[in-house]
């Protein structure tokens, strides 16, 4: 099986009955599609915020992702995030070092764990998962994608903080160390998934 989405898992966990099957189903149905980056609302800003830390470029180049867009969701729905954007490198010294990326796997089910952005701030090492949606950002949602890229991405004698970074609002939210006890509640979540999904008919 193929690894399903982070976002796809971090739904299922915060969902409760039906819900969580519904999450499933939806979740089949992408893993039998190909990827297609014209069903990929973000990925023209996704792009730019990378490209722009690749090439050193002042954070005024993210302007530029502004213009000349022809969807109409984009033109009210990209201002927000480019400003958020923005406003969270404020003065800060940031360079870019390319993030780490792996998958989690338990219970039959594996987890592509995929955070966008690596930057060092102030001589720190920080890897950053972003969060664009308008949609609140849940502390559930922040312990889930820190937790899981703590466990999986760490490295002994390298420290690194794990971030979640809520575009819109310029807020980052940072991994305050592994628990057990979450991890452990992931791994039946885990096994859960991989279980309706196995069941599912198709």
């Amino acid at each position: 099986m193929a690894a399903i989405s982070l976002t796809h898992f971090v739904d299922f966990v915060k969902s409760a009955g039906a819900p969580k099957l519904t999450v499933v189903k939806n979740t089949k149905q992408q893993l039998a599609k190909e990827y297609n980056p014209a069903t990929d609302f973000y990925k023209a800003l996704r792009d730019g915020i990378l490209a722009m830390h690749k090439t050193g470029l002042p954070k005024s180049t993210l302007d530029s992702i502004l213009e000349g867009l022809a969807d109409k969701k984009k033109k009210t729905g990209y201002p927000p995030l480019v400003s958020g954007y923005k406003k969270f490198l404020g003065k800060k010294n940031a360079t870019w070092f390319n993030p780490p990326r792996d998958e989690w796997s338990h219970g039959g089910l594996t987890v592509n764990i995929n955070p966008e952005v690596g930057l060092k701030i102030d001589g720190c090492l920080n890897v950053i998962k972003l969060y664009f949606k308008a949609e609140a950002l849940s502390k559930l949602r922040v312990d889930v994608v820190t937790q899981l890229m703590s466990l999986v991405l760490s490295k002994p004698k390298t420290p690194v903080k794990f971030s979640v970074l809520d575009v819109r609002n310029a807020k980052l939210f940072t991994s305050n160390g592994t628990d057990k006890g979450l991890i452990a509640l992931l791994q039946g979540e885990a096994a859960s998934f991989a279980s309706i999904l196995n069941a599912l008919p198709g």
